[in-house]
């Protein structure tokens, strides 16, 4: 009797040790990963103003860090640590375009395919295409999101969170049976802000709204893997990889600044069967972290900046961690500074032209800089942090060849829009200017271009430094019409930053609507070697305005084997079979466009309708033309050409009180210069030249210095 005492210690120390749970290296490993999500606006942080039923039973069922932070508030950065548990530096990924992925390390899946698992991802945004390394190591990497090279922000190529479950769900459907390692990536609640119902009418058009859109789609996704018996025995991480401004210090959204709400984000670690679950950890964890808690029980000790997160949970790591976080985003953009960021214990130093100290425990909005009051503290952070500071290169993946055809066109010589010592601004103290660059975005976007082109203008004569912006005004300009200054712009852009293969896009298209086809099919090569299968698609644009149907059809071919029934090379395929007289065939292929768009749950895809007029009109079957077009318009508005085929047939028919309702249901619409000019055209083209002047001059009396209307006017 007398070990009784060591024989009860030993069995509490047992139940102690067995309550510490650990990752099943036969099981499956699943991260969700919610972008742009601050922590703070959770319930399960505390937060008390939206409903979010699915993170929260998921947070019962797993441990919690409280204090968790991310590495650069950019998500192909963020990403990237995690996939290889290195900082920016180490792992090559400074921004979300012009880096790809270190050669030489390796990330989470390439270490988990050797062990015998399957890997896959489905991810919602096409910055985290997986031609930029990030996908190495996965069987498949379901990035299929049509791209818009010259969309004013790459960021905002995006597809439904939901549609990315269902592809998610069908994969590990298919591999159930062994175990799995998955990355599910949902871009609810970046921006824009446009939550469905039944959020959208709960909350409105907001944040939160977009916060429980994607609580509800996530929610769905543990239903099915609890539906399939997966749910249980895996090891789940749900995270985030940054937060948004939402206009505390400055700052509408993310990528410029360091404070707490752009770089603290949830974290939660379920382990196989609930081990550990309802924990909370108040030790401060980074991003970094996870590499190590998947791959170290597998054996794995390739090199880390993190911990593993179950380590930090069951205190087994000591000493004062040092987490660093950077954005090289304010330089590379905007020309400011770059900034840097290390939390140690309660104190966040940001490394700045003007440094701040923040106590993020007492002061968790970091509204009081003690930096003045914690001088030993500053000095210790300023100097700890010097170590991580790594300058990065330009962003630039230009070879020989590509090299060679920019000094053809007047590139090369060009900078990027700093250099690494020049003496830059603090980028707190310019906030104000993103933020008028957020307004012009949106004023762009609510189709106020001449705003948006006023507004571009100012901040370039401030700072023509700024490539985004002057990509925005080019966009804008095109907008209205005056593409020889919007090629000039997307041109003065390029010069800044001649590695950014969007640019040359922009050029191209540009050049392509203005019929300067040599410098559109220059600028459409210069995109080959980063997005092939875009500089296809624009080269066989250019094939078609030069009514060179043969090489446009062979365009078509290398597009389709390169990513077989894409929406966009079927709609370029069916205007092929238009211009050569066969709109049978083209009318077959729009409808196929149709149900395969349908079958992807995609957007409505702008112009499919109006084709399907054009198509039906040439078969004379002129009702189902008639609402074709209107169909286009209800879904673009705001986009003439559908109006004008409209106003033409009826002319045909001799409907002149319907073509004069939609006259003046596009000007309502769209009361624009590239408008009134499109209705000018149409009555000239039908031999009504009054009704052109007469046109002409009503958007004249809008816009009297657009060149365009003008010409029109003039005749």
């Amino acid at each position: 009797m007398r070990f009784r005492p060591i024989f009860v210690a030993l069995l509490a120390l047992a139940a102690a040790c067995a309550r510490q749970g650990s990752i099943d290296p036969k099981a499956p490993i699943i991260i969700i990963s919610i972008d742009t999500l601050r922590s703070d606006r959770l319930p399960a942080y505390g937060y008390t103003k939206i409903e979010t039923p699915g993170i929260d039973a998921f947070r019962k069922d797993s441990i919690l860090f409280e204090r968790a932070y991310s590495e650069c508030p950019l998500t192909l950065v963020s990403h990237a640590s995690v996939m290889t548990g290195l900082l920016p530096a180490d792992h090559g990924i400074r921004d979300n375009l012009g880096y790809n992925l270190n050669k030489n390390v390796k990330t989470i899946a390439e270490l988990l395919k050797t062990k015998g698992y399957a890997t896959g991802a489905a991810v919602s945004a096409v910055v985290l295409r997986g031609d930029t390394g990030i996908q190495r190591g996965f069987d498949a990497w379901d990035d299929d999101i049509d791209l818009d090279m010259t969309a004013i922000s790459i960021g905002r190529s995006q597809r439904s969170g939901d549609v990315t479950r269902e592809r998610a769900e069908k994969w590990i459907g298919q591999h159930k049976a062994q175990p799995f390692f998955y990355l599910f990536h949902i871009y609810e609640p970046h921006t824009p802000y446009d939550p469905p119902d039944p959020f959208k009418s709960k909350y409105g058009s907001t944040y939160d709204g977009e916060v429980a859109t994607a609580d509800a789609i996530v929610g769905r996704f543990l239903d099915y893997l609890k539906e399939q018996g997966l749910y249980d025995k895996a090891t789940i991480l749900l995270m985030s990889d940054h937060g948004e401004g939402l206009g505390e210090h400055g700052e509408d959204e993310h990528g410029v600044l360091l404070y707490r709400e752009n770089i603290q984000v949830p974290l939660m670690l379920k382990l196989p069967r609930g081990a550990q679950h309802g924990q909370s950890v108040s030790a401060p964890v980074q991003l970094v972290d996870i590499f190590p808690t998947i791959v170290r029980p597998f054996g794995f000790t390739q090199k880390t900046e993190g911990q593993s997160l179950l380590d930090v949970a069951n205190g087994k790591v000591a000493g004062d961690r040092a987490l660093y976080a950077e954005t090289y985003y304010p330089r590379l953009h905007y020309g400011w500074n770059d900034l840097h960021s290390m939390i140690s214990g309660a104190n966040h130093y940001i490394h700045a032209p003007k440094p701040e100290l923040y106590d993020v425990v007492a002061d968790p909005s970091e509204l009081t800089n003690v930096l003045t009051d914690r001088r030993r503290v500053y000095a210790a952070l300023r100097e700890r942090i010097q170590p991580y500071i790594h300058p990065t290169a330009a962003p630039s993946s230009i070879d020989e060849e590509q090299k060679q055809q920019l000094a053809a066109l007047g590139y090369i010589g060009s900078t990027v829009s700093t250099k690494p010592d020049e003496v830059l601004p603090d980028p707190k103290e310019n906030i104000g200017q993103a933020n008028i660059i957020g307004r012009a975005y949106r004023a762009y976007l609510q189709d106020r271009f001449a705003e948006a082109d006023q507004l571009t203008g100012d901040l370039l004569r401030g700072n023509p430094k700024m490539v985004d912006v002057w990509a925005l005004r080019a966009r804008a300009l095109a907008k209205l019409d005056r593409l020889d200054e919007a090629i000039e712009c997307a041109k003065t852009a390029l010069k800044l930053s001649p590695g950014t293969t969007a640019l040359a896009a922009m050029v191209a298209t540009f050049a392509l609507d203005a019929k300067r086809y040599d410098e559109a099919e220059q600028h459409a090569r210069l995109t080959m070697k980063d997005t092939p299968f875009e500089a296809h698609q624009l080269l066989l644009q250019v094939d078609l305005a030069r009514k060179d149907y043969a090489k446009a059809r062979q365009e078509v071919l290398v597009a389709q084997q390169m990513h077989p029934n894409r929406p966009s090379t079927m709609v370029l395929d069916a205007r092929i079979s238009l211009e050569t007289g066969d709109p049978a065939a083209a009318l077959k292929t729009l409808d196929r466009t149709a149900a395969e768009l349908q079958k992807r749950g995609s957007k409505p895809m702008p112009k499919l309708n109006f084709y399907r007029g054009d198509a039906l009109a040439r078969m004379g079957r002129g009702d189902e033309a008639e609402a074709a077009f209107r169909e286009e318009i209800r879904l673009f508005p705001t986009d003439p050409q559908a109006y004008k085929n409209l106003i033409l047939l009826y002319a045909v028919q001799g409907k002149n009180r319907e073509a004069t309702e939609v006259i003046f249901a596009l000007e309502k619409a769209a009361p624009t210069p590239p408008s009134y000019i499109a209705i000018s055209e149409t009555l000239k083209t039908i031999g009504d030249r009054a009704g052109a002047r007469f046109w002409a001059a009503r958007g004249l009396s809008k816009f009297p210095s657009d060149r365009q209307l003008q010409a029109a006017y003039r005749g």
